[in-house]
């Protein structure tokens, strides 16, 4: 029976799943298999219990497939509904009475979601009864009454439950359908750790049974062709059934986690550690894989967040960190990872001049203060020199940026300069290519293609004079400024300043180069421009949305014969999306 507010399973769900659902990245589970996930969740269950529960009606496979005349297994994903037609498989999704063998054998097989395990969960609280053996005792002796009134009250609960499930309690399988259903879409976005996201090709995978041939199915041309509207239709989805089933699923991960208070750190931990997890813990993070799709699905559709899976079930007057700390990934990591006093950086650092001053300043914190500085989150940095610091008479002019660039790279982190082709910015890249670095040997202090000099000025090697007389057209207020008078500025010995001498005689008053720079980078976003960016399955991304815009500033780059330092950005910020 089929609640008109509660998500359901629609009609032929497996055929339709297997046809245009989730087959890829979450394929299907032979029984074995589903019994493996499941108890490496810390849920006890065998192939015996699977195969009672689903002769019960109270826990049902995705479907099963029998023995057959035909001398291959069922292809997936589907392209006929032969196998159907004829009984070599059959739609279990529903939970209608079917033939099931009586033992695990050889003549079928069953095959399972791993999102089924929220649904198992349930089930298992249901029809598992704790029993305290002490009170059928009597002395050394059976204690015959309690044992047949224990027994009968077990046999009115089981009825109950019983005649709960087989009745139509569709609500909790349809939820594991549905995350079964979108997973190919969304499942990349829940093997995260906030910054870098997995994502896997199609495959190919086969038993005796069944072959999924994905050799050929990639994730981003699917992704882009997807429409949030069939899953819509399909599952006769509306704002609130929707959010109803997110909730649900939420709330019933965030209580079984044992680790639902640290999840805010959780979240930025590698996927690949976080399948280490055990018992409860891992399974908490298989459901809140599935909440997260369904939220993304939410957003896709009625375009607004459902929340955090995790702060569902309560009820939050200040979010910390605050919401709009979050929109930055990193620095809302950087919130959490002090809030749990885990964050590595040092909260002070020293420079002094050489060797010596850092063995004294060490040796007085491992002695004086009984630890190393560390410990005290404090970093102490050789400077090599006071040369180093003041820079000499034949560096004086570049050594304080490049040492800062030197530091950061001793930190991992990759730092790029990007200048506009006057004063001294190209002696500085030339003198880069010979500083060593003070922190490493036989390394420089940076790599040269880590410093981008403009042939001219960011303005004039990404944008066309058209395209900045337009921009600066519509920063003017009424006044009209021509290609040609950009094109005339170009060619002057300093543009910069010849474009900022253009507008102060025309308007009398100096342009400003940021409202100026946002005007021009508008444009790459202007859906009717030839330079606008291609519409991409994680543009709603922070680090695809970073490279897409690098790569549209690269292309106007390479569309006046330069290569933007920018395309540096992209390939850094591309190392964030990894392939499996």
């Amino acid at each position: 029976m089929k609640h008109p507010s509660l998500l359901a399973i629609p009609a032929n769900a497996a055929i339709l799943l297997l046809r245009a659902g989730g087959v890829h990245l979450c394929r299907p589970l032979r029984s074995g298999e589903f019994v493996k996930f499941a108890k490496e969740r810390g849920i006890t269950i065998d192939a015996a219990r699977l195969l009672r529960l689903e002769r019960l009606g109270i826990f049902s496979p995705l479907f099963r497939v029998y023995n057959s005349n035909a001398r291959t297994p069922l292809r997936l994903p589907l392209i006929t509904n032969n196998w159907f037609r004829k009984g070599y498989a059959v739609d279990t999704s529903n939970g209608q009475p079917h033939e099931v063998p009586e033992n695990f054998g050889a003549e079928s097989e069953a095959y399972y979601s791993k999102f089924q395990i929220a649904s198992l969960l349930w089930a298992l609280a249901d029809f598992t009864v704790p029993i305290h053996l002490e009170n059928l005792l009597d002395g050394s002796e059976l204690n015959e009454t309690a044992w047949l009134e224990r027994g009968a009250e077990m046999r009115r609960i089981a009825d109950m439950h019983a005649e709960r499930y087989s009745t139509g309690n569709q609500f909790r399988p349809a939820i594991d359908l549905l995350c079964q259903f979108i997973s190919d879409r969304y499942y990349p976005y829940t093997r995260s750790n906030q910054r870098s996201r997995i994502v896997s090709e199609g495959g190919f995978a086969s038993d005796k049974w069944m072959t999924i041939n994905g050799t050929h199915w990639k994730w981003e041309p699917y992704a882009r062709s997807w429409d949030p509207k069939y899953v819509a239709k399909v599952f006769n989805l509306t704002s609130d059934k929707l959010k109803h089933a997110f909730e649900a699923l939420s709330t019933q991960q965030s209580w079984d986690d044992p680790l639902d208070h640290w999840h805010q750190l959780v979240q930025f931990v590698s996927p690949r550690e976080r399948d280490r997890l055990k018992g409860k813990a891992l399974a908490a993070e298989t459901m809140r894989g599935g909440a997260l799709m369904l939220g993304m699905l939410y957003r896709d559709l009625y375009g607004a967040e459902p929340g955090h899976p995790n702060e569902v079930r309560t009820t939050i007057i200040t979010h910390v960190p605050e919401l709009a700390a979050r929109a930055d990934v990193r620095r809302h990591m950087e919130f959490v990872v002090n809030r749990f006093d885990l964050n590595p950086a040092p909260k002070l650092t020293l420079f002094v001049e050489g060797a010596s001053e850092e063995v004294a300043a060490k040796m007085v914190f491992e002695r004086f203060f009984g630890a190393p500085a560390g410990t005290h989150q404090i970093e102490i940095i050789d400077l090599g020199g006071v040369d180093n610091a003041t820079g000499g008479k034949k560096a004086d002019r570049f050594r304080a940026i490049l040492r800062l660039v030197d530091y950061l790279h001793h930190h991992q982190t990759f730092t790029f300069l990007i200048l506009d082709n006057e004063n001294y910015a190209q002696k500085l890249k030339d003198a880069a290519k010979d500083l060593a670095s003070t922190l490493h040997s036989n390394r420089h202090a940076t790599r040269p293609e880590y410093i981008k000099v403009w042939r001219t000025s960011f303005e004039f090697d990404n944008f066309s004079a058209t395209e900045i007389a337009k921009a600066m057209t519509a920063l003017a207020n009424g006044v009209v400024f021509k290609s040609a008078d950009v094109a005339a500025c170009k060619k002057g010995n300093n543009p910069g300043a010849e474009l900022s001498a253009l507008y102060r005689a025309r308007t009398n008053s100096g342009i400003n180069k940021v409202n100026l720079a946002s005007k021009l980078v508008e444009m790459i976003f202007d859906p009717s421009s030839r330079k606008a960016l291609h519409p991409a399955p994680y543009q709603n991304t922070g680090a695809r949305r970073s490279a897409c815009r690098a790569q549209s500033f690269s292309d106007h780059g390479r569309k006046l014969g330069t290569q933007s330092a920018l395309e540096l950005l992209r390939q850094s910020a591309y190392k964030t999306w990894e392939k499996a």
